[in-house]
């Protein structure tokens, strides 16, 4: 093979040169996980791919070759102390394996190459008749984890290359140059220009989809449509602890195991698919699942290989759960036969792995039995009921209860799958008393089966929420903090829009993972009518999305709080004084206590919501010293449900990354401050009894300021002629509304009597006298408030 030098176009970048200094890696074996970083410069890299070591392995078996294990190697990245993607700071080299390539697409390659500096050199299995090729080529700079996809995709695009998919993992590791002394080992180095960054990452997608060439190491496997979101949902059912700490790692693209533990973790993760996921369901799916986590392991014979054991062990596995299935039958046939009843052949359903060995086999040894004369009887009572509903093989798991809606769910079972929940016991009850159980003494009443329903349907709880979010993965490219701009077309503030747009994402995150958290704020949109700010909401929660009016007294708003993601308050803008105050203390519980469905005593709930609001005005918060800062407001002026609809779940996987890695979703004192000044300029501009009594306190020479009672406000100010006569809800409004201004209430001895006053804060206190009915509007929240003129 020739890939000969070639001068850089006219026009280009500067060519590479000598000195040009490269951040890598090195390892000293496959098994190393310890990066020995260092900067060398383009001549050294030169050096040293160019010269290849022998090895004593003939006849040579290829790239399984056990020899070329044992070599050194390296890797073009700025990494951290570990060898694994998430350590990895940036790329600094891009490198192609070309394996098993025709002639054709080698000179292809070649003149692609052309006036690009690069290394080329053939790998440990390279062989007349089999090419293998390396090929190392510069960047204009270090291209950080969350770019290199896009660079990768549109650099093998640019050059056509068909390189190896696996060589696209960040901390992908490469033996460093050699061959077995059977064969002849080619390298070659052409000058020119890097790789421009910024040029593929700003470059126009082509229209056409050119199909990746596929690899010729990948396993064949069957193929068929999944679901893989629920894929990874039936995975995360496992109950075992071991089983289910590895589930999450795998699922979380973590590597699989240490060296040395690789192939019994292997093992293990394939038994728990075959048991856990429907025997039809297709091996390239479940090799898509688990994907990220092999690629991110550092498997001695690669990725594609790893694949393969995979499937392997996946098969063999499958093949003992079809012999167990049958043993199960036999099992419960064995028991119709020793209670002296007539078996009836069952076809088994799918059971998943977290029941025990013992139990799956021998699950009929649970049922309570007694002896008569003709033989033994099952005990009429709700433990064999509770017993069946569990474990037999027409029941299992067709019972659950979701720990979202807080609801029983039915599905899978003998029974149609939309039977209603409400009819159920009195179903099931018919069922069992016509069944093989009902022949051998089960007799159980609809109110029987009621009382057994839920404690069955909790033991098999789920949380769809989180299988959702859990499910995800972020691409790494950050959208989170520029969701408000991007889809929502927000304007104002930058630095404050991007800050709370990913809190608030976080929040709800938050609040999904730990329920009951502490989350107190309420983004609002706000907008002209019809450009779908309640749809905005609805697309990004789904089915978890709620707009019913929320009545805070009453138990199906409480209910509500515990079983939504996303609750829009439909109300917040035209709250009377009272009814916010009201409102507020219900946004700032972390609980709520009602009577679920079904149950007979009522239940404290966590708060799994986040409240949210839309608004087609731009003043509508009330006079508040207190509660500007769980307002977080923004001005949309165009919402884009199209973009929400495809990046929906990029988002929400980028702010569960963040929750997991401990950012916080509260802001900080000054980001709290500049939120509380953005939801101030959208206080009313009426104030209605505040602006009244501060515009009266405002005429008042200072000296007469001093502090003020709800009979002289009454009086003078609201001009209530018999304030004796004033109701008692008058006076606490009055009260209120001083104090949201920013009175401090006291007592006072006047006239030998214990009263209450009211002190005003320093601004209103040595603010000039207005006289005259023209309107003061004063800031009655910040200690250091300003005066602004109103409307009068």
């Amino acid at each position: 093979m020739s890939l000969r030098p070639n001068q850089p176009p006219a026009g280009s970048a500067a060519p590479v040169v000598g000195d040009t200094r490269v951040r890598v890696a090195f390892f000293d074996g496959v098994q190393d996980n310890r990066p020995q970083s260092q900067d060398v410069t383009w001549g050294e890299l030169i050096q040293l791919l160019t010269t290849h070591a022998v090895t004593a392995c003939a006849p040579c078996v290829g790239h399984r070759c056990p020899t070329k294990l044992s070599q050194r190697a390296w890797a073009p990245v700025d990494i951290g102390p570990l060898r694994k993607d998430a350590e990895v700071h940036s790329v600094t080299a891009a490198v192609f394996d070309l394996d098993g390539v025709s002639t054709e697409q080698t000179v292809r390659a070649s003149e692609k190459l052309d006036g690009y500096a690069a290394i080329v050199h053939t790998t440990h299995g390279h062989r007349p008749g089999h090419t293998s090729l390396r090929i190392v080529v510069p960047l204009t700079r270090p291209v950080l984890p969350a770019e290199w996809p896009r660079v990768r995709e549109e650099a093998e695009r640019l050059l056509e290359m068909p390189a190896d998919p696996n060589t696209r993992n960040l901390s992908r590791i490469y033996f460093l140059p050699n061959h077995s002394d059977e064969h002849e080992a080619i390298t070659n180095v052409s000058e020119g220009r890097a790789l421009d960054v910024d040029a593929l990452l700003s470059s126009v997608r082509p229209t056409a989809v050119v199909p990746a060439t596929p690899s010729s190491s990948m396993p064949s496997v069957e193929s068929g449509p999944a679901d893989l979101y629920e894929l990874r949902a039936k995975l995360r059912r496992v109950r075992k602890p071991e089983h289910s700490a590895l589930i999450r790692r795998v699922l979380s693209g973590e590597p699989l195991a240490e060296v040395g533990m690789q192939d019994n973790t292997l093992n293990t993760l394939m038994s728990c698919v075959a048991h856990v996921l429907l025997p039809a369901t297709p091996e390239e799916a479940i090799l898509e699942v688990l994907r990220p986590c092999f690629a991110a392991t550092a498997w001695g014979e690669g990725t594609a290989h790893l694949c393969e054991e995979a499937l392997l062990k996946l098969r063999r596995h499958r093949e003992r759960r079809v012999q167990g299935d049958a043993k199960r039958v036999a099992d419960n046939q064995a028991l119709w036969t020793s209670l002296q009843g007539r078996p009836k052949t069952e076809t088994p359903v799918s059971t998943e792995e977290d029941v025990s060995a013992a139990t799956e086999a021998d699950w009929t040894r649970a049922l309570l039995s007694y002896e008569t004369k003709d033989g033994r009887r099952l005990k009429n009572n709700e433990a064999n009921l509770f017993t069946i509903l569990t474990l037999s093989p027409e029941w299992r798991d067709t019972i659950r209860f979701n720990e979202v809606t807080k609801h029983m769910e039915y599905a899978g079972g003998p029974l149609p799958d939309d039977s209603p929940i409400d009819e159920l016991d009195g179903r099931i009850a018919c069922w069992i008393q016509q069944s093989e159980y009902g022949r051998l003494g089960m007799d159980p009443r609809a109110a029987q089966v009621r009382d057994v329903l839920r404690q069955v349907a909790t033991t098999n709880a789920y949380d769809p929420l989180r299988d959702y979010l859990e499910g995800l993965t972020w691409d790494g490219v950050p959208r989170a903090d520029f969701m408000l701009e991007r889809y929502f077309g927000a304007e104002g503030d930058t630095e404050h829009l991007r800050t709370i747009s990913g809190k608030w994402l976080i929040s709800a995150v938050a609040r999904a993972l730990e329920p009951g958290c502490k989350v107190d704020t309420v983004l609002i949109l706000e907008g002209p009518q019809g450009i779908r700010k309640s749809t905005a909401f609805r697309v990004l929660a789904g089915e978890w999305f709620c707009d019913a009016p929320i009545n805070i007294r009453d138990k199906d708003s409480a209910s509500l709080a515990g079983r939504c993601s996303l609750i829009e308050l439909a109300e917040v803008t035209t709250l009377r004084a009272s009814e916010a105050e009201d409102l507020k203390a219900f946004i700032s519980r972390n609980e709520d206590t009602f009577r679920p469905p079904y149950g007979r005593v009522t239940v404290k709930t966590p708060r799994r919501c986040v409240f949210v609001g839309t608004t087609n005005s731009s003043e509508y918060l009330r006079a508040d010293s207190s509660g500007y800062r769980r307002w977080w407001p923004v001005k949309c002026t165009h919402i884009d449900i199209a973009g929400l609809k495809r990046d929906r779940g990029q988002l929400w996987a980028e702010a569960v990354v963040r929750f997991r890695k401990g950012e916080e979703w509260w802001l900080e004192e000054k980001q709290a401050q500049r939120a509380e000044q953005h939801a101030q300029e959208r206080s009313e501009s009426d104030g209605g009894p505040d602006d009244t009594i501060l515009q009266w306190v405002l005429s008042l020479p200072p000296e007469k300021r001093n502090e003020v009672t709800t009979e002289l406000v009454a009086r003078d100010a609201l001009l209530l002629t018999t304030p004796g006569q004033i109701p008692r809800g008058v006076r606490l409004d009055i009260g209120r509304a001083l104090r949201r201004l920013g009175f401090q209430r006291t007592q006072r001895r006047i006239a030998g009597i214990q009263t209450w006053v009211y002190l005003p804060p320093e601004t209103i206190r040595t603010a000039p006298q207005q006289l005259g009915h023209g309107a003061t509007r004063l800031n009655p929240v910040s200690p250091v408030a300003t005066i602004k003129t109103a409307k009068p």
